[in-house]
């Protein structure tokens, strides 16, 4: 599993990636799609918790399912 840091590193490399894309940029350029959908991916990750509600709450003495 990647840390936070490792994905705030790669998050800020492929920012970097994109604001220095060459340009003109063509409708039918595929490379820049794939780094802001990879970004976005990275972002969203990032920022998911680290545990469920549920299991926060189980493990903080709430009831188990078991």
């Amino acid at each position: 599993m990647n840390s936070g840091c490792d994905l705030e590193r790669r998050i800020e490399d492929l920012s970097l990636e994109i604001r220095n894309y060459p340009t003109p940029i063509a409708r039918c350029d595929e490379q820049l799609g794939a780094l802001l959908e990879e970004r976005a991916r990275l972002i969203a990750l990032l920022e998911r918790p680290a545990c469920e509600p549920l299991e926060l709450w189980v493990n903080d003495g709430g009831p188990s399912r078991r």
